[in-house]
């Protein structure tokens, strides 16, 4: 469908604009419409910048969108658990609260790695969802790669979230490209950390094409407002200014850490 252009009657917008006008000569986008619900601009850019498709990717507000949606997706409430592997990010239970999903806890080793054998014995008939965070917050470290490998070989039958919010400071960079492999993997990133647009809430979930499909259909009709597209899109074409800014950050930190 096109959303993009005519009148749309049966969508009952206002074509005699808000009260304040709105200057698109300024680069501000029109408002008098409701935005594009599929963002197929948007996905575009962004499959090219991470090498996957755009039927691959999922937008929404925030990555807090999606790590709720998932667990209303595949969770039984009352009745499903996740595993987590603590210190992490608090937002997994947060939202397994708000979802009645149980809680499993596999607690990372001394230098911050997940222990794969530990999180295959833990693992009950109820779990639905592993989740992730590399690089990991709080503690900054990424997760070898070995080692989510191991999780995404070991047959586990539900999602294993990889949540990179903080990918582009990573010295491995990302592995959304594995889930052209893994269909069951989900790989969560943010226009909130390297980006500077925390302000936008934009997240983005990449995983297969079934996967991202029932995400689509879960989804309200308009998530991500027209303001919020526009400006993603405007800095997905100026990458080259966030990767310089990512840079000098590193430099920063080796900086601060001598």
């Amino acid at each position: 469908d096109d959303y993009q252009d005519g009148v749309l009657l049966d969508a009952n917008e206002n074509l005699y604009g808000p009260p304040v006008a709105i200057d698109e000569k300024a680069g501000m986008p029109s408002l008098l419409c409701y935005p594009d619900p599929h963002q197929a601009k948007l996905k575009k850019l962004y499959g090219a910048w991470r090498s996957v498709d755009p039927d691959q990717i999922f937008v929404g507000v925030g990555s807090d969108e999606a790590i709720d949606m998932v667990m209303r997706m595949v969770c039984t409430p009352g009745k499903d658990s996740i595993l987590i592997c603590p210190p992490t990010y608090g937002m997994y239970k947060v939202s397994a609260a708000v979802n009645d999903v149980k809680v499993i806890s596999v607690p990372l080793t001394e230098d911050f790695q997940i222990q794969p054998k530990k999180i295959q014995a833990a693992i009950e008939g109820s779990t639905k969802i592993i989740w992730i965070c590399s690089p990991n917050n709080p503690t900054a470290n990424d997760i070898e790669g070995g080692l989510v490998k191991e999780v995404l070989d070991s047959g586990f039958p539900g999602l294993v979230i990889l949540d990179e919010a903080y990918v582009d400071f990573s010295e491995r960079g990302s592995l959304a490209t594995w889930t052209k492999r893994y269909p069951n993997l989900v790989v969560l990133q943010t226009f909130s950390k390297s980006w500077g647009l925390a302000g936008v809430r934009c997240g983005v979930a990449i995983s297969s094409p079934p996967v991202v499909s029932y995400m689509n259909r879960m989804k309200a009709p308009y998530n991500l407002n027209a303001l919020t597209s526009s400006v993603v899109i405007k800095n997905l074409e100026a990458k080259d200014k966030m990767l310089k800014t990512v840079a000098e950050i590193k430099l920063e930190k080796k900086r601060v850490r001598m």
